[in-house]
Order: C-alpha cells, then sequence, then structure tokens
C-alpha cells in the first residue's frame, strides 16, 4: 500500500475507534472475560451514553458469517440491527451496511 495512503486510513481509523472499540481490537484481551484468541467472540465494555450506559458482546457461531447486527449510537438515539441470514450472507451485508444511514435520511429533518 502508498505510505500516504496509509496515514490516511489511520487517522481516519483512529478516530473510529474511539466510538467503536471492541474487544476484539484490544490489545491486552481485557474485555468481558473469555479467550482473547477466540475471534468468534467479541464484546464492547460498559460505555456511557447520553440515555445511560451501553455494552454489547457478540459470540459467532460459525466461520462463515450469514448474520450481521450492528449497534449505531448518537446522542438522541441507539439504533439495534440484527438481520438474520436467511436470504444469504450478502443479503444480510447488504442491510447492515444500508438500512441505518437510509433511515438516517428519511427521518432527518421531521
Amino acid at each position: 500500500m502508498w505510505p500516504w495512503l496509509e496515514r490516511i486510513a489511520s487517522a481516519c481509523w483512529d478516530r473510529v475507534r474511539r466510538y467503536a472499540l471492541t474487544r476484539r481490537d484490544e490489545e491486552d484481551g481485557s474485555g468481558s472475560g473469555g479467550d482473547a484468541d477466540d475471534l468468534l467472540l467479541w464484546s464492547r465494555n460498559l460505555v456511557r451514553h447520553a440515555a445511560g450506559e451501553f455494552s454489547f458482546a457478540v459470540v459467532q457461531a460459525n466461520d462463515v458469517l450469514e448474520d450481521h447486527s450492528q449497534v449505531e449510537t448518537a446522542a438522541a438515539a441507539t439504533f439495534i440491527g440484527v438481520y438474520d441470514g436467511h436470504g444469504g450472507a450478502e443479503a444480510s451485508r447488504f442491510i447492515s451496511n444500508h438500512l441505518a444511514a437510509h433511515l438516517v435520511r428519511c427521518f432527518t429533518g421531521l
């Protein structure tokens, strides 16, 4: 990869990681217990939010992930999406990547 692109990506990821750090990202494995090398388990410890506190944990059943989930937090709302993979991995991935942004566009300005 080009060095200038690596610097840009790193700068962006540092800001995202501040809000989206999960146990999978932590070097010391000090998340919510369990095996630090288990790539099918990740979590986010208790974090303060405008409406209180939140945390989450994800346990993936198998290596091929058909189901997707997401947690989006903002000052006025929290969006939690759980997308079943019955339509296939690509369908749940598409919904996970697009639904929250679409809802924000629909409800902005109401």
